[in-house]
């Protein structure tokens, strides 16, 4: 839904007016008008759903959304996009929708973008649907905090999502072991990341993430119940961790959000300490490697490696796993959980569409791409028969410096997932 959203939102364009020039007319305004009586190119499903507006565009958007864990959601979402004045970037978007969900009923929702500079962004969103799904989230990044190329991230968010999905521990874990359950938590994060020097593209980084956590029982029909299957994994309470992460990221790319070329490192250990505002005493290391390589201005390579190893105890949604929008594109969120998880992932983006709408260039790309990755307890455990592979291909629409919304449709061992997206660069 929201990468659909922000297709639309990137593609309008107001028709020009025919001009016959008149005789004698000076060659450079006649050469002008000719090029308006040109052929308009974009598309009429675009032209019947957009409305310019004095200085940005109205949407009147349907709504399709096909989450692996949630199912089909339909609806409407009207959109009101704004220009900012004397610049060619988006200042607003308001976006209200409802939609409706077989399990989860009527959801009305509002988000709210402002984008207050080209490194900087806020959102803000709340939703109820009529199945106590509620959320109320505020998320605010700044690259380049104070003009001092400052890392900022603050994050604050209460949610009940009944979409998730687990299936046990471990790399071979079955789908009959498929359950649904609430996610209820309360979530206060800040982050941030300084140079080493100046200009430097090397900086240090330190986080702190407080998570208050609780489960209750899923509705999703024709599935057993959690407590039926893992009892002695959920908790009676709400259960709190506070998990405190330091490293050190290496950052040349040219946009966090629409990159075409440059490398991206981040190495970090984090820690929880029981009775430090946690219930939980464990830690965590991994890495996040990136590669942005431009062949040309329409035609860009991207490669991605993580991993992640947790030691000691934590429950399940503590640790790391493995699928989804963000490590995996053809198995669902969360499809494998362990202490461990490994994943490589590889997409070639072609611009196949050019075109500047509502004063801002928008490309839109078609990107092919694969992926394999896996789970394990330890390092040394890792075995290449619970390699999980991906084949797919995704639909961007992109609006430099600001915005990305993308669809894409991964093929792997459990059949095509979907899932779509803003503002994530890969």
């Amino acid at each position: 839904m929201k990468a659909l959203t922000l297709v639309a939102l990137l593609s309008f364009a107001a028709e020009p007016q025919s001009v016959k020039p008149p005789r004698k007319i000076p060659q450079p305004v006649q050469e002008a008008a000719e090029q308006a009586q040109k052929k308009d190119e974009t598309p009429t499903v675009l032209k019947l759903i957009m409305q310019p507006l004095k200085r940005g565009m109205f949407i009147r958007l349907p709504v399709i959304d096909t989450d692996p864990n949630r199912g089909v959601t339909y609806g409407v979402m009207p959109i009101w996009v704004l220009q900012e004045n004397g610049a060619d970037r988006i200042r607003f978007i308001h976006a209200p929708s409802v939609t409706y969900n077989k399990t989860f009923l009527w959801i009305p929702t509002y988000r709210y973008y402002w984008y207050p500079t080209n490194e900087s962004s806020l959102l803000l969103r709340g939703s109820a649907s009529q199945q106590k799904e509620r959320e109320l989230m505020g998320h605010f990044l700044d690259g380049d905090f104070l003009e001092r190329d400052i890392d900022v991230e603050l994050k604050l968010q209460f949610n009940v999502d009944g979409s998730k999905r687990f299936y046990g521990f471990g790399p071979d874990s079955p789908r009959a072991g498929e359950t649904n359950y609430f996610e209820d938590y309360i979530q206060a994060k800040a982050a941030g990341a300084i140079p080493v020097s100046n200009g430097s593209h090397w900086k240090a980084q330190a986080a702190m993430n407080l998570l208050a956590f609780k489960l209750h029982s899923g509705r999703t029909p024709n599935l057993p119940s959690f407590e039926a299957l893992y009892r002695g994994l959920r908790p009676e309470n709400r259960q709190q961790s506070n998990e405190m992460t330091g490293g050190i990221l290496y950052d040349s790319r040219d946009h966090p959000v629409t990159t075409t070329r440059g490398e991206y490192l981040s190495i970090y250990a984090g820690k929880a300490v029981r009775d430090f505002m946690s219930a939980y005493d464990y830690s965590r290391y991994g890495l996040d490697a990136r590669l942005f390589k431009p062949w040309s201005p329409k035609m860009v390579s991207a490669a991605q490696f993580s991993y992640e190893q947790l030691h000691n105890d934590a429950p399940f949604w503590l640790k790391p796993s493995l699928g989804g929008k963000y490590n995996l594109r053809a198995y669902g969120e969360g499809r494998y959980v362990d202490r461990g998880v490994a994943a490589l992932n590889f997409e070639q983006r072609f611009t196949v569409w050019s075109k500047r709408l509502a004063g801002v260039t928008t490309d839109f790309e078609l990107a092919p791409f694969a992926g394999v990755g896996t789970a394990f307890s330890a390092p040394k455990y890792a075995s290449a028969r619970y390699l999980r592979p991906v084949l797919g291909g995704a639909v961007r629409a992109v609006a430099r410096p600001q915005v990305v919304g993308s669809i894409d449709v991964g093929y792997g061992q459990e059949g095509a997932k979907v899932f779509v997206d803003i503002n994530y660069s890969f």
